[in-house]
């Protein structure tokens, strides 16, 4: 039996974050929220997600071993999404090195995202 996707949004933005999550709804994946750096700690140390949002550039840029706790196994690589205001051609250029799947910038289409996130969970 296939365990049910799993979403981590993560974003101290509360109507970003809420906009977000309402549109990932409905896509029978278990969707979870972190708005700080303990919230995300807390719940990658026990969860694997299957996509993570991540809305705000800092904290994949922080230094904070981001990558190791959402990729903990070699042979697991969940997909991340960071949304930003950044779009200097060097941040979306070292976001994508450091191991970002898509770098998406505002203003933020959120049916875009859906299918992205929708294809990524199919995969």
């Amino acid at each position: 039996m296939k365990t049910a996707s799993r979403i981590l949004i993560f974003g101290s933005d509360l109507v970003l974050t809420e906009l977000v999550v309402v549109a990932l709804s409905g896509l029978g994946a278990e969707l979870r929220v972190a708005a700080n750096w303990p919230d995300f700690e807390r719940l990658t140390a026990r969860t694997v997600f299957d996509v993570v949002v991540v809305l705000e550039v800092a904290p994949v840029r922080s230094g904070r071993n981001f990558f190791r706790r959402i990729r903990p196994r070699p042979l697991r690589r969940p997909e991340i999404y960071v949304v930003a205001w950044h779009q200097a051609a060097d941040t979306v250029l070292a976001m994508l090195e450091c191991g970002v799947d898509q770098y998406l910038s505002f203003p933020l289409n959120l049916s875009r995202l859906r299918g992205k996130v929708i294809a990524a969970l199919s995969r």
